[in-house]
C-alpha cells in the first residue's frame, strides 16, 4: 500500500493553479474528501492557503473563490496607505516600487474570518475533524528570531506539541518579506509559552516543500519504497530573452557609468540596475530552491527502489517559457505571464493565470521537469519528469 503525500508550493495568487489541477483530477468535491486520500499534506505560503480551504471543507469551486473574488484577494493583500507604511518605505514607494506594501496584521484578520472552523481548532485537532485521524499536516515558515526553518505540525510528542491554529500557521507561511508584507507574523504557542516572529517558508528554502515532506515520512519510519508524492507547483518562470537582454545591458551600463559622478543622465540607469538586482535577489527564493527540491527528492526516493519511481513522484507545474514551436497566441500569453508578480489582485491578471492553466492542460505550455538542461538555443531539454500535464495527471 502506498504512503501518499501531497505537497503544495508557495506562489501567492498563482496557487489557483493547484486548485484547478485538483478539480481536473477529482471534480468539484469537498476538501475533506481530498484530504482523506492522503497520509500527509505539506504546504508553503499560497499552497498553505489552499490547504486551509481544504481543511475548512470547502468544495473546490468554493476554494477557487479565494482567488476569483477581488474582495477576498484584496482582503488578504491589503495595501498600506502612506500613513500605515514605515520610514523609509513610506517615501520610497512614492518614487520607486520597492519595499513592502501589504499589511501583515490585516492578513491575519482575513484568515481568521475566512476560515472560522479551523480557526476554532488547534492543528492537532484537525485530522479528527477532517475524518482522517492518521493524517499528518505540515506548514512551513521561517523563524526570524532564530534564523532557521520552522515547521508547524499536527502531530508530535507531548513535549514538542505546539498549541497553534492552522490559520496562524498559514499566516506565517504566507508572510513574504521585502516586497510584500510589512512585519513578521506574530503569535504565541500557548502550551510552550513561546512567542514567534515569522516569515514565509520560502526564506528557509521551502517554497517547494516536497523534500521536507519525504524526510518527515522517513523520520516516521515509512518505507521509502511505498512513498508516492504528488507535488503541485504554481508556475516556474525561466527568464525571458527580453529580461536577459535588459539585465545584461543595465549591468554593462552601470559598470561603465559608475565613476562618472557628474553624469546625471546615467543616474536613472544605475537606479534601475540597483532596484532590479534587489528585486531579483528577493525573488530568488522562489527560483532555484524549488528546482533543487524536485531533484533531491527524486534522488532520495531512489533509495526505496527505482523500478516504479516515475509513477511514485509526480510533479505538476507549468513551465513559463516560450518554445520555438509555440503558437503566436501562446507566445503572447507567456509574454504577459512573465510580467506578473505573485500578489495578483486584478481580475484581468487572474484571467491570465486561468488561461495559463488551460494552455498547460492542453499541452501548449510544457510541464516543469524534475531535471533538465538548456541547449545552445536556450531550449529546455527534459531529463526527468513528465513533459506534458496530461502525462503527469495520468500517473496520479
Amino acid at each position: 500500500m502506498n504512503y501518499n503525500i501531497l505537497s503544495l508550493d508557495g506562489g501567492g495568487s498563482w496557487s489557483i493553479l493547484q486548485l484547478l489541477t485538483l478539480k481536473e483530477k477529482y471534480g468539484d468535491i469537498a476538501g475533506h474528501d481530498i484530504l482523506k486520500k492522503f497520509d500527509m499534506v505539506i504546504a508553503n505560503s499560497g499552497g498553505s492557503i489552499v490547504l486551509a480551504a481544504l481543511a475548512e471543507n470547502w468544495t473546490l469551486s468554493q476554494a477557487l473563490g479565494l482567488f476569483d473574488s477581488p474582495e477576498i484577494r484584496q482582503q488578504i493583500f491589503s495595501v498600506n496607505s502612506f500613513w500605515e507604511r514605515f520610514f523609509p518605505i513610506d517615501y520610497f514607494r512614492l518614487f520607486i516600487s520597492f519595499g513592502p506594501k501589504y499589511s501583515t496584521a490585516k492578513k491575519a484578520q482575513a484568515f481568521a474570518e475566512l476560515f472560522p472552523n479551523i480557526n476554532r481548532r488547534q492543528m492537532r485537532e484537525l485530522p479528527d475533524f477532517i475524518g482522517n485521524p492518521e493524517l499528518k499536516l505540515i506548514v512551513c515558515a521561517y523563524d526570524a528570531l532564530n534564523k532557521r526553518a520552522k515547521f508547524f505540525r499536527s502531530y508530535g510528542d507531548s513535549e514538542r506539541f505546539e498549541s497553534v491554529r492552522l490559520t496562524e500557521a498559514i499566516h506565517a507561511s504566507s508572510n513574504a518579506p521585502v516586497q510584500y508584507f510589512d512585519f513578521p507574523a506574530h503569535f504565541k504557542d500557548n502550551s510552550r509559552k513561546i512567542n514567534y516572529e515569522l516569515w514565509d517558508g520560502a526564506v528557509a528554502g521551502f517554497n517547494n516543500p516536497v523534500t521536507a515532506g519525504v524526510i518527515e515520512a522517513f523520520k516516521a519510519g515509512v518505507d521509502l519504497g511505498t512513498v508516492k508524492v504528488v507535488s503541485l507547483g504554481t508556475g516556474n518562470k525561466l527568464m525571458s530573452a527580453a529580461d536577459k537582454k535588459t539585465y545584461c545591458e543595465l549591468n554593462y551600463r552601470t559598470q561603465r557609468y559608475k565613476s562618472q559622478k557628474w553624469n546625471l543622465l546615467s543616474l536613472n540607469t544605475q537606479r534601475r540596475y540597483f532596484c532590479n538586482n534587489m528585486i531579483n535577489q528577493a525573488n530568488s527564493i522562489l527560483d532555484d530552491p524549488p528546482d533543487w527540491a524536485n531533484y533531491v527528492t527524486y534522488m532520495f526516493l531512489q533509495t526505496g527502489g527505482t523500478e516504479d519511481l516515475q509513477q511514485r513522484f509526480i510533479r505538476l507545474s507549468p513551465l513559463i517559457y516560450q518554445t520555438k514551436n509555440s503558437e503566436p497566441a501562446v507566445k503572447e500569453l507567456v509574454r504577459q505571464l512573465y510580467a506578473l508578480d505573485m500578489d495578483l489582485t486584478d481580475r484581468a491578471d487572474m484571467d491570465l493565470i486561468k488561461q495559463c492553466f488551460t494552455e498547460w492542460a492542453a499541452g501548449n505550455i510544457l510541464n516543469q521537469p524534475i531535471s533538465y538542461h538548456l541547449d545552445k538555443d536556450d531550449c529546455v531539454q527534459h531529463v526527468r519528469g513528465d513533459k506534458y500535464f496530461a502525462d503527469a495527471l495520468a500517473k496520479w
